[in-house]
């Protein structure tokens, strides 16, 4: 396909508007857990769940921004960004998580591709099963214990302060849910608690465990498994580009993940190019312009033989 793009036309925007974008989208995201803390025990708490779990997955897409080194003109703002927000959120080590994210554009659909979630089979009733393994928490244990092995069995990063930024962070975390809960509920330090827990464990942990893994897994096989849309083909993994509507964008495709198949093949491009640089390159490779959702090529995996 034709990649000789001029990334002269594609310039970083600046600073203040990524700033902008990043803080009304990270706002958006931990909004519910803040609520979560202000309400206490309730009904609502099932629906800030859902909020928190769902959404947060685009704050997964952000850290992979990072790894790229797109969200700021200088490296060391992308580095702050993903090392002391996104990736402790996330309880995940952002440099091996770049690493290993780079060996997946790298080795993409070889055997020793380190991503596996897109090759997860969700055909028939598998995909409730892989929904219940979520709910379960096991398939974070799986993701979990699978880091550790790709950590200790390649060249990746040895360092472990990665751990003192998580400690940092979610000591922040729990004083700020605190201070969030004791303002707008009673003050005694039961209830204080009591609120901070549930908002922090349930609304937050269980929220990321188990929706926003499962989110992130639909998302890896919309965007690389084989399918009858007959897509771009690498190896055991495809390459596509989705249709993606608002809601689509802001739980799978946000940071330029719906024009995947332009990223993997231009990914010194930023997010917020893509959708014009796949307009430009699906002149001449028209296998790019999105022909199927995300919904649609989940639906079409789900009902195949």
């Amino acid at each position: 396909m034709r990649s000789d793009i001029n990334l002269e036309q594609f310039q970083k925007r600046s600073d203040i508007a990524s700033l902008g974008v990043v803080a009304v989208h990270i706002t958006f995201v931990l909004a519910p857990i803040y609520l979560a803390a202000a309400i206490g025990p309730s009904v609502l708490l099932v629906l800030l769940w859902l909020w928190f779990g769902l959404t947060a997955q685009g704050l997964l897409n952000l850290m992979h921004e990072c790894a790229h080194y797109h969200v700021f003109k200088k490296r060391w703002g992308s580095n702050l960004l993903g090392r002391w927000v996104l990736a402790p959120l996330a309880v995940a080590d952002f440099d091996n998580y770049r690493q290993l994210h780079w060996a997946h554009h790298r080795n993409l659909g070889a055997a020793d591709d380190p991503k596996y979630s897109y090759k997860i089979d969700i055909r028939g009733w598998r995909t409730p099963s892989v929904l219940f393994r979520c709910l379960l928490g096991l398939e974070a244990m799986k993701k979990f214990f699978y880091q550790n092995q790709e950590r200790s069995g390649k060249d990746l990063a040895a360092s472990h302060f990665w751990i003192v930024r998580l400690i940092v962070f979610h000591g922040l975390l729990l004083a700020s849910l605190c201070a969030t809960a004791r303002w707008f509920g009673p003050h005694d330090a039961g209830s204080v608690m009591l609120r901070m827990a549930i908002s922090y464990a349930f609304v937050y942990i269980y929220g990321l465990v188990s929706l926003t893994l499962f989110a992130a897994t639909l998302r890896a096989i919309a965007e690389h498994q084989n399918g009858t849309d007959h897509p771009e083909v690498s190896g055991q993994a495809v390459l596509r580009n989705l249709i993606c509507g608002p809601a689509g964008r802001l739980i799978f495709g946000c940071y330029g993940f719906a024009e995947h198949a332009t990223h993997h093949f231009n990914p010194t491009l930023p997010s917020y190019h893509l959708r014009d640089a796949t307009s430009e390159l699906a002149i001449e490779s028209h296998w790019l312009t999105p022909r199927v959702s995300y919904v649609g090529v989940l639906w079409d995996r789900m009902r195949a033989d």
